[in-house]
């Protein structure tokens, strides 16, 4: 894969998760959303980050949320989304959210737990969508998909950007 490849698909990952934020925020009626650097790096699927790769998420990312910068809190760093200054935001706390989406409760399912009429769940979703068991990046692949559900208007809002208790 070279240099050029890598960089666009680097893109649509950071665009993707953007837009999914955007409408987090509006959703809960936020100018900013703060994302563990943990949960970022995973739907990256990265095990670090780079101050190149910090770099192209603000490029890619300018357009939905023009300020991006990092904070710590609870020995846990965050990158925060925002529609608004840093300053102006750590002032009022109440305008962001944390990023806590039900969807991504995805990744800590296992198929193979559930049971139908004898037969395993997990069989039946894998005869029906062989690819989902190649898949390596939940969180990736549920945030994708629950855009696909929205913008096609399969599901609303309320089913798919609910946060977690």
């Amino acid at each position: 894969m070279d240099q050029l490849e890598i960089r666009e698909g680097a893109r649509r990952q950071h665009r993707g998760l953007a837009m999914f934020c955007v409408l987090y925020c509006w959703h809960h009626n936020k100018k900013a959303v703060f994302v563990r650097k943990e949960l970022l790096l995973h739907y990256l699927g990265l095990e670090r980050m780079k101050g190149t790769r910090y770099e192209w998420i603000i490029e890619d990312i300018a357009d939905y949320f023009p300020h991006i910068f990092k904070r710590n809190t609870n020995n846990k760093e965050l990158i925060v989304f925002s529609k608004i200054p840093e300053n102006e935001l750590l002032k009022n706390k109440s305008e962001a959210i944390n990023f806590s989406p039900k969807i991504l409760d995805l990744a800590s399912y296992s198929l193979i737990q559930l049971d139908t009429n004898g037969e395993q769940a997990y069989k039946l979703i894998e005869d029906a969508m062989p690819f989902l068991s190649g898949i390596k990046n939940l969180h990736e692949f549920a945030i994708n998909n629950a855009l696909s559900l929205l913008s096609n208007g399969i599901v609303p809002p309320e089913k798919v950007l609910s946060s977690r208790a």
